[in-house]
């Protein structure tokens, strides 16, 4: 009860200050606003956390929304109004998302990212703006489609902003060791700060002053090369606190008439909106290239793992694997090949290379087995014989079956072979 009272405070500061910060930058007509961020606390800490803190995260965003309406002069009914749409708007989204996806979320998966915006951003706007428009309507008389309008396209825009911030940092954890590596660490800060830099240089300036005709427009591509690099060395983390920062700095410099769109009149309609879809669009292929070189990580690490039990395992039974392209001829050997053969694997690159080890007496007939195997269809083939490493007579017990493709086609014989010490006594095959 207490960590969710301590919770609730948090969730209720942070919601104020992306209010205040909301307030700073947007134009409202119509009890909207074309820029809002608090919702995304809300929204990014419910999907983020477990069941258990939800009240606390509810309880925040009713007290941030209440107390941010009554800042701006409003009744006490008015502001509990807009605290009951913060909470059911946010509650709508959260149990939609709880049929749907499976929570928290990490946003280390292409799926987490689609439910963020699927299950989450677009149900909380929908709802928040529903009730926003019959609240207005209440309150005065027409305008409603407006209210809703604006309302939709602000919250969509501002959370999705907001909320991936939320999600990633809340799976953060400061580790001892087992981190980020030094360069990795210094690659990565020196990417952020190239994407700030570049956002700045691109808004902190009039319309047309700093890059003349439509250089300005053009440029506003660069940011996205250093967030991506952001993305690749940090992570979701990384990504989604540098894309807020460059997102804040071109709300602000919007706000003050500055920067390159400034003077839009696109598609959305108002500068704010443009310039939080521009933002927003940044965010989410940071995101998107975060997701995937965690993908690639993850596969690499359970690779690793896999590799690390098979060859744990088939060195305790005294095994060494191997996979044969009868294609190029070359040979991959898996397990301790040095301690159970007395040869370094690096010497074991090609057919030709093991049926050197093969005991002469054995080698024609290893060799007409071996392009047997080309021929077979899967079955398991067995085959003994010696091995001789140059100090030592060894006993190889060779099974293997040739692997082939959906079509047909051979694609590796793979096999595994006991190796046991023997003396120098023929092996029958």
């Amino acid at each position: 009860m207490q960590k969710n009272i301590v919770l609730a405070v948090a969730v209720a500061v942070a919601y104020l200050a992306l209010a205040w910060l909301s307030a700073v930058v947007a134009y409202s007509p119509n009890d909207a606003w074309t820029v809002w961020l608090g919702s995304g606390v809300v929204l990014g800490l419910l999907l983020a956390l477990r069941r258990r803190w939800w009240p606390g995260i509810l309880a925040g965003g009713f007290v941030g929304a209440t107390l941010f309406s009554l800042y701006l002069d409003t009744s006490l009914v008015v502001a509990l109004g807009y605290g009951a749409i913060e909470v059911i708007a946010a509650g709508a989204a959260i149990a939609l998302a709880t049929r749907l996806v499976p929570l928290p979320l990490r946003l280390d998966r292409g799926r987490d990212l689609a439910a963020l915006i699927v299950v989450g951003a677009l149900p909380l706007a929908l709802v928040g703006a529903f009730l926003a428009a019959l609240w207005h309507l209440v309150e005065t008389t027409g305008g409603a489609l407006g209210v809703f309008r604006v309302w939709f396209v602000s919250n969509v825009l501002g959370t999705l902003l907001v909320a991936p911030v939320f999600v990633a940092w809340a799976q953060f954890r400061v580790r001892r060791s087992g981190g980020m590596p030094m360069p990795t660490f210094l690659g990565g800060a020196l990417a952020c700060v190239l994407f700030i830099l570049t956002v700045w240089l691109l808004f902190d300036a009039a319309p047309g002053t700093r890059f003349e005709g439509t250089r300005g427009q053009t440029l506003t591509y660069v940011p996205i090369l250093f967030v991506a690099i952001v993305a690749l060395l940090w992570g979701a983390p990384g990504a989604t606190l540098a894309a807020f920062v460059g997102a804040v700095i071109a709300l602000l410099n919007t706000a003050q008439h500055e920067g390159p769109f400034a003077l839009a009149q696109g598609y959305l309609g108002e500068a704010e909106f443009e310039v939080q879809a521009y933002a927003l669009a940044i965010a989410l292929t940071g995101l998107l290239i975060a997701i995937l070189a965690a993908g690639q990580r993850r596969a690499a690490r359970d690779a690793r793992e896999w590799r690390t039990r098979f060859t744990a395992a088939i060195a305790a039974h005294r095994l060494v694997a191997y996979e044969w392209d009868p294609a190029t001829g070359s040979l991959v050997v898996s397990g301790d090949a040095n301690e159970l053969m007395g040869v370094p694997p690096q010497r074991l690159g090609t057919l030709a290379d093991w049926l050197s080890y093969v005991a002469a007496d054995d080698r024609e007939r290893v060799t007409t087995r071996f392009d047997e195997r080309v021929r077979g269809q899967g079955e398991a083939d067995r085959l003994t014989y010696l091995l001789h490493n140059g100090s030592a007579t060894l006993a190889a017990t060779d099974e293997a079956r040739a692997i082939r493709d959906h079509d047909g086609e051979l694609h590796r014989v793979v096999g595994l072979v006991r190796i046991d010490p023997v003396t120098a006594t023929a092996v029958a095959a």
